[in-house]
């Protein structure tokens, strides 16, 4: 699943070809994991932009694990299906480097790179990252 908050607008997808396959487990783990992403950007980022003049909290962050408590779910992150049978969508990365090492960007933040919209620094030294 998906949550994504695009200005005014919050929208959840979900995966058809997983949701399928794993419907019930879906139920349980998926749908709670994402409405609870909506009930804590509602609730709690509300309350911060009046307090603390920031609309952004963690997408993991203690707010969401708190909804997600009330919610009665577990509040794991990532999902343990098996998809090998699921066509997938390809992605392709592009090298980078920095300091330290060298790291795969997709295409979107590469095309970022290029049209000098972004510029992205490694999480370990902290360089900027450069194309190869």
């Amino acid at each position: 699943g998906m949550y994504k908050v695009r200005g005014q607008q919050r929208v959840i997808r979900y995966n058809p070809g997983i949701f399928a396959l794993y419907f019930d487990e879906n139920i349980r783990v998926t749908v709670p994991h994402e409405v609870a992403h909506y009930v804590s950007c509602e609730i709690y980022a509300s309350r911060r932009q009046y307090v603390f003049r920031s609309h952004r909290i963690r997408p993991h962050g203690e707010e969401w694990r708190d909804v997600m408590r009330k919610f009665g779910a577990d509040a794991s992150r990532t999902f343990h299906f098996d998809i090998s049978g699921l066509l997938l969508r390809h992605c392709n990365y592009h090298a980078y480097f920095c300091d330290c090492r060298q790291h795969q960007l997709g295409s979107r933040r590469h095309m970022r790179v290029v049209r000098q919209q972004a510029h992205y620094h490694c999480r370990y030294c902290g360089g900027k990252l450069q194309p190869a």
